[in-house]
C-alpha cells in the first residue's frame, strides 16, 4: 500500500503519484500495488482526483480515504508512505507524521524534505519516471523498506518541539538553525 497524506491541491502531487504507480505496477512485482489518498478536496476536487484515477486504470487499486480522525491508524495501512509535493513543504508535517508511525518514506526534494530524508529517499519533485522506480522499488525490495524506515526512524528520534521552536526562531532572529 503506497499512501500519500495530504489535502487536494496541485502542490501536493497526487496527479503524478497516481501517475507513477500506475507505471509501477506494469513492473514486474508490481501487479499488487495499491494506492491510498488520505486526503480530501481543497483547491482540487475529489472529482477531478477520480477522474485522474480513472484515466491511470488505477481504480479498482485506489482508496481516497477523505478526512479521518484516526491518522495515525491510516498512516500504519501503509507500507510506503510518499510526500509528492512539487514545491512548497516548509514544514512536512505529513512527512514527519508518516515517520513518526514508522512507515519508510520517500520524497520529493523540495522544502524541508533534504533535511528530513537521506538521499535514497529523494526524489526530484514532479519526476514520474522517478518516483514509479521508487514505488517499484518498494513493491519488491523489503530490505529497502526496512533500511529507510530505520534510517528515518533514526532522525526522527533527533527531533523534538524545543529543537524545533529554537530553529524557527533563529530563522526569526535573521540566523541559520
Amino acid at each position: 500500500m503506497v499512501g500519500l497524506l495530504g489535502r487536494f491541491d496541485e502542490v501536493k502531487g497526487q496527479r503524478e503519484l497516481i501517475r507513477a504507480v500506475a507505471q509501477a505496477r506494469l513492473a514486474p512485482g508490481g501487479q499488487r500495488l495499491r494506492l491510498m489518498l488520505a486526503g480530501f478536496e481543497t483547491a482540487t476536487t475529489q472529482a477531478e482526483v477520480r477522474g485522474w484515477i480513472d484515466a491511470a486504470g488505477l481504480g479498482e487499486a485506489t482508496t481516497i480515504t477523505g478526512q479521518r480522525p484516526d491518522v495515525a491508524a491510516v498512516i500504519s495501512a501503509m507500507d510506503l508512505g510518499v510526500v509528492a509535493s512539487k514545491w512548497s513543504e516548509t514544514i512536512a508535517r505529513a512527512a514527519l507524521e508518516i515517520m513518526s508511525c514508522g512507515r519508510p518514506l520517500v520524497g520529493t526534494s523540495v522544502g524541508v524534505m533534504p533535511d528530513l530524508l537521506g538521499p535514497e529517499a529523494l526524489l526530484p519533485p514532479a519526476d514520474v519516471p522517478a518516483l514509479a522506480r521508487a514505488v517499484a522499488r518498494a513493491a519488491t525490495d523489503p530490505g529497502h523498506l526496512r533500511a529507510l524506515a530505520a534510517a528515518q526512524a533514526r532522525t526522527i528520534a533527533t527531533l523534538s518541539g524545543r529543537d524545533f521552536l529554537e530553529r524557527t526562531l533563529a530563522v526569526y532572529a535573521g540566523g541559520r538553525p
